[in-house]
This record gives structure tokens, C-alpha cells and sequence, in this order.
């Protein structure tokens, strides 16, 4: 049973990758563009950990998926962090132009 809960979270965590194409190439963009405006220091950390969060996921998720299949005793809980990552990179995603 633990073994499908595993297997479910990594699918789950894995669907993503079926856009990252394309947030890929936005995310080499945003990276390479120049800020003329004045962006307070929060909103710029947030802004970097999204771009940068979005370009490695494939190596989060590929390294979770490796390890948890090694880790039997917490292999659950290791498929679980590409979702947590995806919840932080969702939380970057709405700060990251506030006002």
C-alpha cells in the first residue's frame, strides 16, 4: 500500500513536466532580461527562486524519484517534497511582483 502512495505522489508531482517546455524558454527569458525599474529585495528573491526553481524541478523530481525508491523507510515522505516544491514555487509565483 505504501508502495502505491509513493508511486502516486510521483506521478502526481510528475505531471508538470508536460508544460515545462515551454516554462522553460520563460524562464531562460525572464533570467536574461535587464530590470529597469527599482524592484525591492524581497520581490527580486522571490522572482529568482521561481525562474531558477522552475529550470531545476526536472533534477528535484529525478533525484525524489531515485531516492525514494532507495530510502524504503521514508520513501514516502521523499516522493512527497516535489509537491512541497511545487508549493513553494507557487508561493514565489504570487510574490514575486507585489506590490
Amino acid at each position: 500500500m505504501v508502495e502505491y502512495v509513493r508511486i502516486a505522489f510521483l506521478v502526481v508531482g510528475s505531471i508538470p513536466l508536460l508544460v515545462y517546455p515551454f516554462v522553460a524558454i520563460a524562464s531562460l527569458m525572464g533570467l536574461g532580461s535587464q530590470s529597469t525599474i527599482d524592484i525591492p529585495l524581497f520581490n527580486r528573491i522571490m522572482n529568482l527562486f521561481f525562474l531558477w526553481g522552475t529550470l531545476t524541478y526536472p533534477v528535484v523530481l529525478l533525484l525524489c524519484f531515485w531516492l525514494s525508491g532507495k530510502v524504503q523507510a521514508h520513501g514516502v515522505y521523499v516522493a512527497c517534497f516535489p509537491l512541497l516544491f511545487l508549493f513553494l514555487l507557487w508561493v514565489s509565483f504570487h510574490f514575486m511582483d507585489a506590490p
